[in-house]
């Protein structure tokens, strides 16, 4: 089975290798930055950085140490929000009717919004596990969350009315067969995870609402031809898309259950892990996942593919269209850590970056708000026009990559002051 690269520090180096000439077209002039109003000189001076006073040195860890803790809170809501999309599935098998099709997508919304989440969690992840636990971290990913996928490989689409494993009887609907069959042929012809569901929920041609709830209503018997075909009940589309959204869920279900306890089975070690290395080296590997999550699961996954104009592969929920929520969750993770960890004195991730850097406090959070509005905004326009003009998307996708790398440029700069 086909897996996705690893993350980590081959992301960023990989990222560095792309063409950087298009970055800087639309960069916007330092003297036009409005600087956050950020008081640092109390704590110390970025120039004296050659290791961590001890004061900054303990509030690093603290605030790491109480990072883990609440990627156990997360990974726990997650998991809830994941059981009552079961749910909700359970409930449009058992009674399809159009109000529980929409609930249905409603609970899916709230439960991919837990999951990114928690993105910035799992590339902290895997910095601090070893590499065993790394590589099924990222399987798991893959079985969880793998974007973009073949809509024809699961179920019928525009002008293909008898596609994908729905309505191909020779693929056998259990657990166990999903799981070999996804990604067996290619990395992107999967069987698992939310998108598939997203896609069995609201179908491919999206700007007509095209799949009817009729699309789970149970058939309980075979009409004169089917019968005279020998066909079964258990091989009618509309029987085995049922099946398949049920079997799919339970394993989404049961796929997050297996990282929340390699999480749980790691935790004391990465605790101790934390409390053992130094301020600077905790500083740097919570820099390191937040650089990391900017450039693959946005950067590299995304904005690079939509420039040289791959907009299908670049988006990440083009059935229900919510791209931009995905997104803003994924930044406001990264938000959280840095404003709303913090020490029983106060300080945060925030102030200690900024002591060590003055280009982050005086920039970082202009591209980072700007950052997040030129995303949620492209992926809008791209979710609401059936064509994007070139030239135009051009200009807002160069605007985004410009911020986005603006971004990773002063963490990158964060760690380059710290080792000096």
């Amino acid at each position: 089975m086909q897996t996705l690269p690893s993350l980590g520090s081959s992301v960023l180096g990989a990222a560095k290798a792309l063409p950087m000439i298009m970055l800087f077209l639309f960069a916007c002039s330092e003297e036009e930055i409005v600087q956050p109003d950020i008081e640092v000189s109390s704590i110390t001076s970025p120039s004296s950085f050659k290791v961590l006073n001890p004061a900054l040195n303990t509030s690093a860890m603290e605030i790491a140490l109480d990072y883990v803790e609440q990627i156990g809170v997360d990974f726990s809501l997650a998991e809830a929000d994941i059981a009552r999309l079961q749910s909700a599935v359970d409930t449009l098998i058992n009674l399809p009717t159009q109000d529980n099709l929409d609930l249905a997508k409603q609970v899916w919304l709230s439960a991919h919004g837990s999951y990114e989440l928690t993105a910035l969690h799992r590339y902290f992840a895997s910095q601090v596990f070893n590499e065993q636990q790394g590589l099924e971290l990222m399987q798991l990913q893959y079985q969880i969350n793998h974007w973009p996928i073949v809509p024809g490989y699961i179920d019928y689409v525009d002008g293909y009315i008898d596609s994908g494993i729905v309505n191909d009887i020779n693929v056998r609907l259990d657990s166990i067969a999903l799981r070999e069959q996804h990604g067996v042929f290619d990395v992107s012809e999967v069987t698992l995870g939310f998108h598939v569901i997203e896609f069995l929920l609201w179908g491919n041609n999206t700007y007509s609402n095209a799949r009817p709830v009729d699309d789970y209503l149970a058939i309980e018997q075979l009409n004169q031809d089917l019968a005279q075909s020998g066909y079964t009940l258990d091989q009618l589309g509309n029987n085995r898309r049922r099946q398949l959204l049920t079997l799919v869920t339970s394993s989404l279900l049961e796929d997050f259950r297996s990282l929340h306890s390699l999480w749980l089975t790691q935790l004391p070690e990465t605790r101790l892990f934390i409390e053992d290395i130094a301020g600077p080296e905790v500083i740097i590997i919570l820099a390191d996942s937040m650089a990391a999550m900017l450039t693959e699961e946005l950067l590299l996954r995304s904005m690079y593919p939509m420039l040289n104009g791959n907009f299908v592969e670049s988006v990440q929920s083009p059935f229900s269209l919510s791209t931009q929520i995905a997104v803003s969750t994924q930044l406001s993770g990264l938000e959280r850590l840095l404003l709303e960890r913090q020490t029983e004195n106060g300080t945060t991730l925030d102030l200690i970056f900024s002591a060590i850097s003055n280009e982050f406090s005086e920039f970082f959070y202009q591209n980072f708000d700007a950052s997040k509005s030129c995303l949620v905004l492209l992926y809008r326009n791209l979710d609401s026009a059936t064509t994007t003009p070139l030239n135009q998307g051009q200009i807002e996708i160069v605007e985004c990559i410009n911020l986005l790398t603006n971004m990773v440029s002063h963490i990158e700069r964060l760690k380059f002051e710290l080792s000096n």
